[in-house]
């Protein structure tokens, strides 16, 4: 069983999720495989994030027994304030609950939170070649609305990147 979990910057900023933020394998598809993470940064970003009242950041944490496990991360935000749409995304850098149902599990809370702060569509940006979390996303009803030409590099490569909207 999975719950989320706002992030408090001093408790759950481990050297464990500092080390999925700088693992490119973690991270393959994302932004964050460029920057260099360090628990300052970490705490200051979480902190940031958690200051704002329009962006979400939730610790995925796996419940074991008489502990929680951090396994990844899901992010709600920024909510648009007049359209009420948002963009989600999220990863689970504990490489051992990858293709378990984690993500898929996180995408349908997110979705219940969104709805409770009254967020009428959500987003997701995939580039085309991420097969498994576009399988998580259509897996939680989301539809593939527009597809940005050759919009992301990886490696020496272009490749598009695919928009997924779900109404709520």
């Amino acid at each position: 069983m999975i719950i989320l979990k706002k992030l408090n910057p001093k408790k759950d900023i481990s050297d464990k999720y500092v080390n999925w933020m700088n693992d490119k394998s973690v991270h393959p598809f994302s932004v964050q495989k460029f920057t260099k993470h360090t628990k300052k940064k970490v705490k200051k970003y979480v902190e940031k994030i958690n200051s704002t009242k329009n962006i979400f950041l939730y610790g995925i944490f796996l419940k074991q027994k008489t502990s929680l496990n951090h396994i990844g991360n899901i992010k709600l935000g920024p909510i648009h304030k007049y359209y009420k749409s948002s963009h989600i995304s999220y990863f689970i850098g504990e490489k051992e609950y990858l293709k378990k149902g984690y993500a898929t599990k996180a995408i349908k809370m997110i979705i219940q939170i969104a709805r409770q702060k009254k967020v009428k569509k959500l987003k997701a940006g995939i580039v085309e070649i991420n097969h498994g979390s576009i399988k998580v996303v259509k897996n939680n009803g989301f539809k593939k609305e527009a597809t940005l030409i050759s919009e992301e590099q990886h490696g020496n490569k272009r490749y598009n990147s695919l928009i997924f909207g779900k109404v709520l």
